[in-house]
């Protein structure tokens, strides 16, 4: 989700959304002001409001932050890792190259999503949850079209039921519930995430 501006020190932007993140991970979101954020992070109240808007501006900027590990926004699908998906030699090399980067990048925002749902009461968080979610579910059926688009691919029903599978097994949902409540470990979780989708995209995968 976009957000106004952001500071130009590079430096004070990460302090800025990392302390945010800390907050409101640690405190909830509700719970947690602008100025404490701005304490914590060693910046100005109003350098902020003047890069993020406000604090549901800050808590979107935080999701960004922990899905592409970096402060530059940058939708997911113009990532150089889902760009060069299209040349990999078979559907099976690129899933497993998809399923580490999202692995990864779904273990760094499901703390923050987490944080996003508990405070979905609020009207703004409720509807940047379901922005986030139509974005989600955007990429899904980007990627599906990538790999289906693979030599090896052999869709059981289509690009639709795969964007599906997608959106629904590599979540912070399915993290939160299989490693932190459950407690796999990250690796098995990934792997369920990665045999889980590999079935809807090759005939040659083991049936459930």
């Amino acid at each position: 989700m976009a957000v106004r501006g952001r500071p130009r020190d590079e430096a004070a932007r990460e302090r800025i959304v990392t302390a945010a993140t800390s907050l409101f991970v640690r405190d909830g979101y509700v719970s947690i002001t602008v100025g404490a954020i701005a304490e914590e992070a060693e910046v100005a109240v109003k350098t902020i409001y003047a890069a993020y808007g406000s604090k549901l501006g800050l808590l979107s900027a935080a999701h960004d932050h922990a899905v592409a590990g970096s402060t530059e926004p940058t939708p997911l699908l113009a990532h150089a890792w889902v760009r060069s998906l299209a040349d990999a030699e078979s559907v099976e090399a690129a899933w497993a190259d998809a399923a580490a980067h999202l692995a990864e990048s779904t273990a760094r925002s499901a703390p923050i999503l987490t944080v996003i749902h508990a405070a979905a009461a609020d009207p703004g968080v409720a509807e940047l949850q379901a922005e986030l979610r139509r974005q989600r579910h955007g990429f899904s059926l980007g990627l599906a079209r990538i790999l289906l688009r693979l030599p090896g691919a052999v869709p059981r029903s289509g690009t639709s039921r795969v964007a599906d599978v997608l959106y629904a097994t590599v979540t912070a949902e399915s993290y939160s519930l299989f490693v932190t409540e459950r407690g796999w470990t990250i690796e098995q979780w990934r792997e369920w995430a990665h045999d889980t989708v590999a079935r809807e995209l090759t005939a040659n995968a083991a049936p459930a």
